[in-house]
C-alpha cells in the first residue's frame, strides 16, 4: 500500500473465498484445523472469523452440531515456516514448481529427480526448481532433516561423504530415495532409482526393449509410466530421418515446433544424440555440433536415433519403412 501498487480482484477476494471454503468444510465435515504456510496467516484468520460470525448471526445455516467458540470445537489455525531454497525462493503452485504426492500429478520419476516444470516449456524454470535429486548442495542437508526420518548422525555422515565428491550427489540420491520410499513405498523407490541410473548411462539393449519387457523389469505399472514419460518413443519414416538435418529431425519428432527453433537449440549446444563407443553396449550422449549435421551418422544399429534435450528430455526415434 505504501508503494501505491494495485491489487487484482482475484488477489483481493482470495481470503474471502478461502474463508468460506473453510466454513463449508467446518459445517459439512467438521474440519476444525487448517494448516498453512506463514504467508497464509491472514487467510486462515479470515476463515476463523467467518466461522464464528456465521455461528453467532446465522446459526440456522450451521449444520455442524457442536457449539462454535468452545476450546474443543472452535476453529483452530496453525502456520508453519515456508519451505524455501537457500536463495529465498519458495515452492508452490504460484511459483510454478509445485511437487505433488499424487502420481497422476507428479510421477515417481519426476518426484525423484525431475520437477514437472522442467518438462513444461510454458513454465519458466527458476533456481527454485531443485527437487529432489536436483536439490542444491546448500539445501540438501536441511531437506534431509525436514523430509526424512534418518538419524542426524547418518545425515552428518552422508554430508561429509558428499562434501568429498559433490559431483556424485550422494546426499541428493539419499534424499530422493527416502522421500519416495515414504510416499510410494521402498520397492518403487528402488525401481525409480534404477531408472535414473539407466537414464544417465543407458544401454542400447535397454532402449530397444519393447514396452511390455520394461514393465516386467520395473515391476510396477506406475514406475513404467514414469520411465515412458522420461524417454518417449516415436516412430518416423526413414525419409523423415535419413539424409535430414538435425533441426528437421527435431521438428519431425515433435521435439520443437519449428525448424528455426531446432536450429537455435542445436547452435546453443542444447541438443545431444546418443553414440555407442566401440565394443560397448552402453551409450553416451554428445552435443550435436551444428544444425547442418545429418542424422545418419548417429543411427544406432541403422534404425534407432536417441535424442536428448537438456539433461532429461529424451526421445527414442525408431525408423520404419512404411
Amino acid at each position: 500500500m505504501t508503494q501505491g501498487d494495485g491489487m487484482s480482484f482475484a488477489e483481493f477476494s482470495y481470503p474471502l473465498l478461502q474463508a468460506w471454503d473453510w466454513w463449508h468444510m467446518y459445517t459439512t465435515y467438521g474440519v476444525q484445523l487448517q494448516v498453512g504456510g506463514s504467508d497464509q496467516y491472514g487467510n486462515i484468520i479470515a476463515g476463523m472469523d467467518a466461522i464464528r460470525y456465521m455461528s453467532e448471526y446465522h446459526p440456522d445455516m450451521n449444520s455442524f452440531p457442536h457449539k462454535v467458540g468452545t476450546e474443543m470445537t472452535g476453529p483452530v489455525g496453525l502456520t508453519v515456516p515456508l519451505l524455501t531454497t537457500a536463495s529465498g525462493a519458495k515452492f508452490g503452485k504460484s511459483a510454478g514448481n509445485a511437487v505433488w504426492l499424487n502420481k497422476d500429478m507428479t510421477s515417481s520419476f519426476e518426484l525423484y529427480g525431475v520437477c514437472t516444470a522442467e518438462k513444461n516449456t510454458d513454465v519458466r524454470v527458476t533456481d527454485s526448481v531443485k527437487f529432489l535429486l536436483k536439490s542444491a548442495d546448500a539445501d540438501v542437508e536441511r531437506y534431509l532433516k525436514l523430509f526424512t526420518f534418518l538419524p542426524t548422525d547418518r545425515i552428518s555422515a552422508i554430508m561429509d561423504e558428499h562434501a568429498s565428491n559433490p559431483s556424485r550427489r550422494q546426499a541428493q540420491h539419499l534424499l530422493a530415495a527416502e522421500v519416495l520410499a515414504l510416499v510410494h513405498g521402498r520397492e518403487e523407490a528402488e525401481a525409480t532409482a534404477q531408472q535414473h541410473r539407466s537414464m544417465r548411462r543407458p544401454s542400447l539393449q535397454s532402449l530397444s526393449q519393447p514396452k511390455v519387457d520394461r514393465d516386467a523389469t520395473l515391476g510396477s505399472e506406475s514406475a513404467s509410466a514414469s520411465f515412458e514419460g522420461a524417454a518417449e518413443r516415436v516412430q518416423l519414416r526413414s525419409s523423415q530421418v535419413r539424409g535430414c538435418r538435425m533441426d528437421h529431425v527435431l521438428q519431425n519428432a515433435g521435439l520443437v515446433k519449428s525448424r528455426g527453433e531446432g536450429r537455435r537449440l542445436v547452435a546453443s549446444g542444447g541438443v545431444y544424440v546418443a553414440i555407442r563407443p566401440p565394443d560397448s553396449q552402453d551409450i553416451e550422449f554428445r552435443a550435436v555440433p551444428s544444425p547442418e549435421t545429418t542424422a545418419d551418422e548417429y543411427l544406432l544399429d541403422g534404425s534407432l536415433l536417441v535424442v536428448r534435450m537438456g539433461k532429461w528430455k529424451v526421445k527414442i526415434i525408431e525408423l520404419v519403412d512404411h
